[in-house]
């Protein structure tokens, strides 16, 4: 008998312990026919879950094609050009309802000045500002579609901005050279001087653009936009005199002022997003 009680009690003694196992043991069950719903999951399946408003930062890079002007070419010894140059900036920015965008951007641009000093080796040198501006702009979506919905759109913009001056005095040289007056009629000594300033006060910026605007992720968009700027005050001078032996016979003058064309793209980074949940709280028994 005692072996039987003993096969009894070791029966018994594992039974219990199994029982405690599955007491203690985590139980998961998966959900049949459901499926957790967000945000993003309202938008497409409702439709009336809008978007009230949202902050973005972003960086942007660009290629910018700048105007200068000339007054004088002595008699087409010298001349100017618009330089096309790469740039990058920072933004930050507010969209309310998807419809409209107040941005804040910073760009690291230069306003250029070119001489240009022609003849049998030619010469070129390209004078440049402090490269700051700062710029704010009023953006407006070009609507198609449901307004109050995050998706790519067309925006256009105005906006306005500063330039930062610092009045240095950039660059200064001098050139020199001959020139033959006739047979047997000597030489001329020719001398020419260039000083490019920088303007002591700020100056000004106004601008137009058009950009479509991908969005890339939830928190990601990418813009694709062309700006036409144009500048108020000159940010850079070059004053140019010209000698014959000696005698200061004419005077130039080359202005750059920020106006021109930017072509570029900018990344965005979404980090808050406010949704306006009212419509599906009035609907009731709709979700």
């Amino acid at each position: 008998m005692k072996p039987i009680f003993t096969i009894l009690f070791f029966a018994v003694f594992f039974q219990v312990r199994a029982q405690d196992g599955d007491y203690y043991r985590k139980s998961y069950t998966r959900p049949i026919g459901t499926k957790p719903y967000n945000t993003e999951s309202y938008l497409k399946k409702f439709g009336d879950v809008k978007v009230r408003d949202r902050w973005y930062v972003g960086v942007s890079g660009f290629v910018r094609n700048d105007k200068n002007t000339i007054d004088n070419d002595f008699d087409e010894l010298i001349g100017t050009e618009s330089p096309t140059v790469s740039a990058w900036g920072v933004t930050a920015g507010w969209v309310y309802k998807e419809q409209w965008n107040v941005e804040l951007a910073y760009d690291r641009s230069a306003i250029h000045n070119v001489l240009m000093i022609y003849g049998d080796n030619p010469l070129k040198y390209q004078m440049e500002n402090d490269k700051n501006s700062l710029i704010v702009r009023g953006k407006m979506r070009l609507l198609w579609g449901k307004p109050s919905v995050r998706k790519s759109a067309f925006w256009i913009s105005a906006g306005a901005g500063l330039v930062p001056n610092s009045g240095k005095s950039k660059d200064y040289m001098e050139f020199s050279g001959y020139r033959e007056r006739g047979r047997r009629q000597g030489v001329d000594t020719l001398f020419m001087s260039s000083d490019t300033r920088i303007a002591q006060s700020m100056t000004g910026l106004a601008e137009a653009s058009a950009e479509y605007v991908i969005k890339v992720a939830k928190s990601i968009d990418m813009s694709l936009f062309a700006r036409k700027q144009w500048g108020m005050g000159n940010s850079l001078t070059t004053d140019l005199v010209y000698k014959v032996n000696g005698v200061e016979t004419e005077r130039a003058r080359i202005e750059g002022d920020g106006s021109g064309w930017n072509f570029g793209i900018s990344l965005r980074y979404v980090f808050h997003i406010g949704y306006d949940f009212s419509n599906l709280n009035q609907g009731g028994g709709k979700i």
